[in-house]
């Protein structure tokens, strides 16, 4: 009885180590995920936007110590378990060591040994499996909360983080093992004017339509990212130009085709697209820039339709005829941006309400962002020549051109009479500068023609990255300066 009762205590007590070896490795790897979590955590909900970066950092703190302190709390609860199992086994060892087994009745005693063993174990072992689905569910809430912090809340795409990350592991790798990838933006079409016209809820319901079409059109291996606010963006790893121009135009087709209900109205939207490969020895901003290059083709080409930029031009994805603008068949469809004028852009205060916002959203996300001083040269003399009408007409001619030239998701405001502000979120200074110089070319190579002359106006022009202790009025302030600056610079015709 005896070797029985031997062999049976043993197995049992291997599993009981096993187990606690077990527990121990699932506590130390909760706690290292907590660790690494709480260097590397950070929330894009929406809600945030409302909370300071030091309510957010206190959150997280207590979120992170509520955290230790639980597996704190069962390793102790563990340590008393084994501890009481552990005294009850040397109970029953030392009871078992005095047993005369000739004795009558010792058969009876061994029993109830194995059964006191038993249940010794039985209980231990409930405990480590009850503390064992406490660290993993603690683990996949910590889990579920990481990728929270690498996906958009609204759309439940990828957002500009785990974008960058993507961006940058695919460039590497390209570096590394000459493996192509292809990179693809595109805006939702007049999106500020269809908020406008069917209210922020409306808006809220095209993104994430536009999320879950994405997801539905490309590969499993492609990466769909929520880009900016209207703006997606889509990493293709592993893609050739060719192939990404035709998933170009699958994605722009499978937008065109959304038909989405909302109280009581069928609502449709369109996007401009545009592609990029990556080359040698380029780096991210240039790819991303080419490829924001492409939109803005796509955007002067009628919109809804898709560009691709060659390292030299852009070119439409399909022939230039099939891929002209198709006609929303909607009653919904936006106004083109042509019916916008002076009187259409928001002023100073709006301005600086909005730059405000987006100002502490690049503070807590690091979120690049650009401001553009823009003035048109000599425009006091213009309008004192020519008239007010006239120099209103020059004023909706000049903000006409900038706003073919930006990006949805960029704001133009309009400030002292023939001077303007530009906010380009997820610009940088040198990106920024790019979009200015294309203002300015586009402005000065168009002639106006006032009665028996012919006019050309120019623009000056000065472009800011944010700074850390930047607020919206020393922003814009350090745009006009350096716009000043550019304009005393500037060689004499």
């Amino acid at each position: 009885m005896m070797p029985l009762l031997g062999v049976t205590t043993s197995s049992l007590l291997i599993e009981v180590s096993m187990a606690l070896i077990a527990l121990v490795i699932g506590f130390f790897s909760a706690l290292w995920y907590v660790k690494f979590t709480s260097e590397d955590t950070e929330t894009t909900d929406k809600s945030s936007e409302d909370t300071s970066k030091s309510e957010q950092e206190a959150i997280q703190a207590e979120r992170v110590s509520m955290a230790a302190q639980q597996l704190q709390d069962l390793a102790k609860n563990m340590a008393l378990d084994v501890g009481e199992h552990k005294s009850v086994m040397t109970d029953i060892t030392s009871d078992l060591g005095g047993l005369d087994l000739e004795t009558e009745g010792s058969d009876t005693a061994v029993i109830d040994a194995v059964a006191k063993i038993f249940a010794a174990n039985s209980k231990l072992q409930n405990r480590l499996a009850d503390a064992e689905k406490k660290i993993q569910n603690q683990a996949e809430e910590i889990r579920v909360k990481k990728s929270e912090a690498r996906t958009d809340a609204l759309t439940k795409l990828a957002n500009r983080r785990a974008f960058d990350d993507a961006v940058a592991k695919n460039i590497k790798t390209f570096e590394g093992e000459k493996r192509p990838f292809s990179l693809m933006i595109f805006d939702v079409d007049h999106f500020k004017k269809f908020n406008d016209t069917h209210g922020h809820q409306a808006g809220d319901e095209v993104l994430r339509r536009v999320g879950k079409t994405i997801t539905q059109a490309v590969k499993a291996t492609d990466i769909p990212c929520r880009y900016g606010g209207e703006e997606f963006a889509l990493v293709m790893p592993n893609t050739k130009i060719e192939k990404a121009r035709v998933a170009a135009e699958r994605v722009r087709k499978a937008i065109e085709g959304m038909k989405i209900n909302f109280e009581g109205k069928t609502l449709s939207v369109t996007a401009s697209m545009g592609v990029a490969e990556i080359t040698s020895g380029e780096v991210d901003a240039s790819l991303i820039r080419r490829a924001d290059d492409a939109v803005y083709f796509s955007k002067e080409a009628g919109r809804n339709c898709g560009h691709w930029h060659d390292g030299e031009q852009c070119l439409p994805v399909k022939d230039p005829v099939v891929a002209k603008a198709a006609p929303v068949d909607s009653e919904e469809k936006a106004e083109p941006a042509s019916s916008v004028g002076l009187d259409d852009l928001p002023d100073h205060a709006v301005f600086k309400g909005e730059l405000d916002r987006r100002i502490s959203e690049s503070h807590r996300f690091g979120v690049s962002l650009s401001t553009m001083y823009v003035r048109v040269v000599d425009y006091n003399e213009l309008e004192s020549e020519f008239g007010n009408a006239v120099g209103k007409l020059l004023l909706d001619s000049v903000v006409q051109f900038i706003r073919n030239t930006l990006r949805d998701m960029d704001l133009l405001a309009k400030l002292e009479p023939g001077e303007f502000i530009v906010m380009l979120p997820g610009s940088s200074e040198r990106e920024a500068a790019l979009v200015g110089a294309r203002v300015q070319s586009a402005i000065s190579n168009c002639v106006i023609p006032l009665g028996g002359q012919k006019l050309r106006l120019e623009i000056q022009q000065g472009v800011v990255d944010v700074e850390p202790d930047d607020e919206a009025q020393t922003m814009m302030a350090r745009a006009k300066v350096v716009m000043l600056k550019n304009s005393q610079e500037a060689p004499v015709a």
